[in-house]
């Protein structure tokens, strides 16, 4: 078997740890944090806030880091710091010692063993099936968010929410962390094997010299992805971080709103396997914006404060959506800066992201405290993504077609 699905599977397991926690099992743990330290929401929030500004920073670091170096080591270190805030946070004594830990480790965590350096890897692995590759391990993220949460809810009733964090920390060291070190590694060269379709310059999309920082940022395309990506991703979590009170407000019950978060992760994963194929066979802008298009028909469906079945199937298509979005995304900037630079651009590429993802939080509390109704930001966010799809016409790709 090609050696590159090694790597698929070793980025896999990565991103079911990583993300998964950050993304899906942060709201687990809020309410018993407030309790732990006697703080408000707002002061828990400060810790997520503190991840984003902390990622701003390091990810331009990482993007280069992952021109340069092996990206099995870095990927390491990025688990490991992963497992060591983890525990440092389940040990934590004050909240401004929380907030200053989660900031710090668990932005490294992403930046260094999340999604980027996942896909600087496979890119150089495949070609042909660079898509379908980048889906599948695009698809540890989705069954992070299902497994996870299930392993620190359960946590959280026999060793409460400090144990919770230590379990998690003790499994990554003993599992997550050499299954990364066993698995990963950057480039065929560094174990003296060619890419997927055997021939030295095939996982190269198109000759794309060697670009600078001052380069990237100049490139058309650096803005036309990041602002489109960014919007998508802004609205996307914006959606997903008010699932239950929207469902709340609407008359249903705990039970079924925390249902609706597990039917966006399942249809995520399907998102990602469909579109990563998909995505190597079709127009790459066609197929983001196709994730757009789902993305905004639900968003109109949650307008109309629909009955419980609709809200699922909107649900399901907000997951549809975003998962399809990533291997579209990773193929986007293999073709447009060439592996040689994509470490760097996707590096550069995340502070633009994160600025344009922190307004939305402000924006979905306002109109809502506003209007008593999530109605105007569903459709105000309808309207930024119409936006974002006609900021990516003029995108110029020269293996657009393939």
């Amino acid at each position: 078997m090609f050696y590159g699905w090694d790597v698929v599977a070793g980025t896999f397991v990565s991103q079911l740890a990583v993300v998964g926690f950050f993304s899906y099992s942060i709201s687990l743990l809020t309410p018993l944090i407030r309790e732990e330290f006697g703080v408000s929401l707002e002061q828990v929030m400060y810790s997520l806030t503190a991840g984003i500004f902390t990622g701003m920073i390091l990810q331009p670091l990482a993007g280069v880091m992952l021109d340069r170096y092996p990206v099995r080591w870095i990927m390491a270190a990025g688990t490991l710091l992963f497992a060591a805030g983890l525990w440092a946070l389940a040990n934590s004594s004050s909240i401004a010692q929380y907030i200053v830990i989660f900031g710090l480790t668990m932005a490294a965590a992403n930046a260094f063993a999340g999604i980027p350096p996942s896909q600087v890897s496979i890119s150089r692995w495949f070609t042909s099936s660079r898509g379908k590759a980048l889906g599948i391990s695009a698809v540890g993220t989705s069954v992070g968010g299902i497994v996870v949460p299930g392993l620190v809810a359960w946590w959280l009733q026999t060793s409460g929410w400090r144990g919770a964090l230590e379990n998690l920390a003790l499994c990554t060291v003993l599992i997550v962390l050499p299954f990364v070190v066993l698995t990963i590694r950057g480039k065929p060269a560094d174990v003296g094997l060619l890419p997927e379709d055997g021939k030295p310059g095939a996982s190269a999309p198109i000759d794309v010299p060697e670009l600078t920082l001052k380069d990237i940022i100049r490139h058309p395309g650096y803005w036309q992805i990041g602002i489109s990506v960014g919007l998508m991703l802004s609205v996307y979590i914006s959606i997903l971080a008010n699932m239950a009170p929207y469902a709340a407000g609407l008359g249903v019950s705990a039970t079924r709103a925390s249902s609706l978060i597990m039917v966006v992760a399942i249809m995520g994963l399907l998102g990602k396997l469909a579109f990563g194929v998909a995505a190597d066979k079709v127009n790459l802008k066609i197929g983001l914006w196709a994730a757009m298009a789902l993305l905004v028909t639900a968003l109109l469906l949650m307008a109309t404060e629909p009955g419980y079945p609709l809200m699922l199937l909107a649900v399901g298509l907000l997951g549809l959506a975003s998962g399809g979005m990533i291997p579209v995304w990773g193929l986007l900037m293999a073709s447009v800066f060439g592996l040689v630079s994509y470490g760097r651009a996707m590096g550069l590429m995340g502070p633009l992201i994160s600025l344009l993802v922190m307004p939305g939080f402000t924006v979905t509390g306002r109109l809502y405290d506003a209007t008593g109704s999530y109605q105007l930001c569903l459709l105000a966010f309808s309207g930024v993504l119409v936006f974002g799809a006609l900021f990516l016409v003029p995108l110029r790709i020269s293996t657009l077609d393939h």
